[in-house]
């Protein structure tokens, strides 16, 4: 007896990604934008600074960049890897027994709620950082969404991170056991998991003005130099000057745009279905009872499928399954 989400399944499909490589990658390539802008900026310093800036030695100055005015545009996350895959054992929440040692049937109610974890792990193989945060969002493919019985899609993630998301789940059953006579009834709430492993890619596009102040590490409100530039252009300069930075691409269009492409391996486990199960025994005092067919244990309930209750983004996200009071 099961709970599950009825829509027809789709499977997967297998890919391979582009000449980026996302497969068999173990190492990291993590480039940081304001490290790129601080060595242009203090360029710019070196270049622009008047007679009375000049006695300041670096170690006394402090760099601090704005990005607000560089406009970032990420596209669609694609995800590369076989089908989700069921876990060969069902996880059990929960387990009691009934025992009648009368010659009538009893009835009992079953009731408990337990809870599970969903958990979505997404790492970095090739990405950027820089120091005001903001966030990427990946929507997760449709067939996981699907039949997870109302996961979230839109996974928001800080930018270039490593993240791991949890969700807890919450999981019920409210119904009562009918137990025969002499009869010792076992009940069990399990839960099935299915897990996926694979590859994302998702790519960043950027323009606009930094801006940047320096000041002294004594009274870093009160800057000396103001600067600004374009950071396509700042970029483009960088990637002249280094090599490791050819994963960068410049567009000529109108404004002229960066694109980066991050990528990476994710990890997502999370519950889809649930089962009651009931198994029956004698009990040893009634080995001489001869069990009537009509007082076959059974259990009364006829579960919909799974409904997600949301809530905001830093709360728990529950699973409530209801339970149906029609006889069986």
């Amino acid at each position: 007896m099961g709970n599950r989400n009825n829509s027809q399944r789709r499977s997967m499909k297998i890919t391979t990604p582009d000449n980026k490589r996302t497969q068999n990658r173990s190492d990291q390539h993590i480039i940081d934008l304001d490290e790129i802008v601080e060595k242009w900026v203090w360029y710019m310093w070196n270049r622009t600074k008047t007679k009375s800036l000049s006695h300041y030695k670096r170690e006394e100055l402090v760099i601090i960049i704005n990005w607000k005015h560089v406009i970032f545009i990420q596209s669609d996350t694609h995800f590369y890897g076989s089908p989700p895959v069921r876990l060969p054992k069902s996880q059990i929440l929960f387990r009691t027994n009934f025992n009648n040692k009368t010659a009538n049937q009893h009835s009992y109610i079953f009731q408990t709620e337990r809870f599970t974890h969903s958990i979505f792990e997404f790492k970095f193989l090739q990405s950027c950082k820089k120091s005001q945060e903001s966030s990427l969002i990946f929507r997760l493919p449709e067939e996981i969404v699907e039949i997870g019985g109302g996961i979230k899609r839109e996974q928001s993630l800080k930018f270039g991170q490593d993240t791991t998301k949890e969700y807890n789940v919450r999981w019920n059953v409210n119904t009562n056991v009918h137990v025969a006579p002499y009869t010792r009834t076992y009940a069990e709430l399990n839960i099935d998991e299915e897990e996926f492993h694979g590859d994302f890619t998702v790519s960043i596009r950027f323009f606009g003005r930094i801006t940047a102040t320096i000041a002294t590490r004594q009274s870093p409100n009160t800057y000396l130099k103001f600067i600004d530039g374009d950071i396509v252009q700042i970029i483009r300069e960088a990637m002249e000057n280094d090599n490791s930075l050819n994963n960068f691409e410049i567009f000529e269009e109108n404004p002229p745009v960066v694109q980066f492409k991050m990528y990476g391996k994710c990890s997502f486990r999370y519950g889809i279905q649930q089962h009651v199960i009931l198994n029956q025994e004698l009990l040893e005092s009634s080995s001489s009872f001869i069990l009537n067919q009509n007082y076959i244990s059974s259990i009364r309930s006829n579960y919909r499928p799974l409904r997600m209750q949301l809530t905001s983004f830093n709360s728990p996200l529950d699973l409530h399954i209801d339970d149906d009071d029609e006889q069986l």
